[in-house]
């Protein structure tokens, strides 16, 4: 099964290796960050989407309370990361192919995030429909992105179309759920929570 839609970047054997080698070494801080900022939440389920070669999983793998879910359409970053998983002796953390459009868990989860994935997704609107409808009661969906309204015009040249703008987060709304934008350095963080 082809988990990619039209038009989205595939990471494959070797871009996988170049994606996690940089990432390893350049995201660290903002991994850490995320896990501490979702780890306020008190998940007990968490799923990340667009999970790449693992390492956000790890730190989260740190939150005690939470079981740790992931998916991604590549195999290749699925392979690094249950590699990586092994080699740290880690054996609670679920990795499955999967993407925006489809999660292979049967359970809800009070949790759902992605994490400099969301801009790959070609039919986002769509996608996020269909994750709201996977969290459980009072669950909260969470995209961390780089907020293109914080980038240097350098920045912006490299990373633009790797980023959400403070507009774009704006234009998404769904009934039923309490959307919230925060701008954290350079970072935008967009959530939608199930309302009661």
């Amino acid at each position: 099964m082809d988990y990619y839609e039209k038009g989205e970047e595939r990471f494959g054997f070797i871009s996988s290796r170049l994606y996690s080698f940089g990432s390893s070494r350049s995201l660290q801080k903002f991994y850490y960050f995320i896990a501490k900022d979702i780890e306020k939440e008190k998940p007990k389920r968490i799923l990340d989407i667009g999970a790449g070669p693992g390492d956000l999983a790890m730190q989260f793998n740190k939150i005690k309370t939470a079981k740790v879910c992931c998916i991604d359409p590549s195999i290749s970053m699925q392979r690094m990361a249950k590699n990586k998983f092994a080699r740290n002796k880690i054996k609670n953390i679920e990795y499955k192919l999967g993407s925006s459009r489809y999660i292979p868990f049967k359970e809800k989860f009070d949790l759902i995030t992605t994490t400099i994935s969301f801009h790959h997704w070609e039919e986002k609107e769509s996608s996020m429909r269909y994750i709201l409808k996977k969290l459980s009661k009072n669950g909260k969906f969470i995209i961390y992105e780089f907020c293109y309204d914080r980038l240097s015009g350098i920045q912006k040249i490299a990373m633009g179309k790797h980023s959400l703008s403070i507009k774009q987060a704006k234009k998404y709304g769904f009934e039923g759920y309490k959307k919230e934008i925060r701008i954290i350095n350079k970072i935008i963080k967009v959530s939608f929570t199930k309302e009661s």
